[in-house]
């Protein structure tokens, strides 16, 4: 006989309450996530290729904020997009490594860059605001 004849009413049987109450999405065991040991040799080599990089920013960030005269030449270069000028005032600071220069008229960024291995491995972007 089928349970759901309009004249019987289906049987409701007693739900038995499951506890603790069981997430079916989570039902199944899982494994931990195995990751690969880790090999922290360019890590490391990035960061110290990063130090000579942070030392020139310093240099030149000293001679922006202490040097009225340096700083407006290279706003005025800047301002003339005289890129020659630009790259000389800032290898005037005795920089090792000469940044990335970008420019627009709210400010002025340096970019500078390194490489391990021949992989381009750290940057470091500073952007100056002059507006």
């Amino acid at each position: 006989m089928n349970r759901f004849h309009p004249f019987y009413t289906p049987i409701q049987r007693p739900q038995t309450p499951k506890w603790p109450p069981v997430n079916p999405y989570y039902a199944v065991h899982r494994q931990p996530v195995q990751y690969p040991p880790v090999q922290p040799e360019q890590f490391m080599d990035s960061a110290g290729k990063m130090i000579p990089l942070l030392d020139d920013a310093k240099v030149i960030m000293n001679r922006v904020s202490q040097s009225k005269d340096f700083s407006e030449k290279l706003m005025d270069a800047a301002q003339k997009s005289n890129m020659g000028e630009l790259n000389r005032l800032i290898k005037s600071t005795g920089v090792k490594h000469t940044p990335g220069i970008k420019f627009d008229p709210d400010g002025f960024t340096l970019i500078f860059s390194n490489k391990t291995a021949n992989i381009d491995c750290c940057h470091l972007t500073i952007i100056l605001r002059w507006k």
